[in-house]
This record gives structure tokens, sequence and C-alpha cells, in this order.
């Protein structure tokens, strides 16, 4: 283990960060935020499973949704991602980026 956490947590950190929703373990639940048309992150920053929609959350998870479907669970450890032509790592991580950009754009 390299003690790196994965990319895609750096940039839901940054995106909390950029739309004030930093310290997320604060919030009541999972903090749910909206990428663009396809992409979805549900974050639980707490040291407790969390429900959210039906389905138990695991702590310090960022459970990854693409058109409505579970794409990917990501933690400190790593995770797991779909590989298809739309729905992979590189285009979330692009959509990531994207959002902190516009989140950022509107706090100016």
């Amino acid at each position: 283990m390299t003690g790196e956490i994965p990319e895609v947590l750096r940039w839901v950190a940054e995106l909390a960060v950029a739309d004030g929703a930093a310290p997320i373990n604060r919030l009541p639940g999972c903090w749910v935020r909206r990428l663009d048309d396809r992409w979805e992150i549900v974050v639980n920053g707490h040291d407790r499973p969390v429900e959210h929609d039906g389905v138990e959350v695991p702590p310090y998870t960022c459970l990854v949704k693409f058109d409505g479907w579970l794409a990917g669970v990501v933690d400190p450890a790593g995770g797991i991602m779909a590989a298809g032509e739309a729905a992979n790592e590189e285009a979330l991580i692009a959509a990531l980026r994207r959002a902190v950009g516009e989140a950022k754009a509107c706090r100016r």
C-alpha cells in the first residue's frame, strides 16, 4: 500500500471544499452531489454506515452513479469502477474536475 488516497477521492474532497460542504462528517447523512447529467456521487463522511435511498453506504465511502446506476465504490483504500466506453474512472475524474471548476467559478 502506497499510502496515497485514490485520485477520485482527492477530487471529491476538492469539490466538497469548493461547494462549502466540507467537512462532510458534520452533515446529518451522506453528501449527495450531481456532477452533470450523467454522474452523481454519494459520500458518507461518517465513521459508521449511513443509509441513502435504501442503500447502506459504508463509512468513508463514495458511491458513484452513472445514469442512475451504481457505477463504482471508492474508499481511502481503493475501490472498483465501471470500465465502459462512457462510464469509467477517467470520465468520472473529468466530470469531477469540471464540477470543481464550476463550483469555484460560482463562488467568485
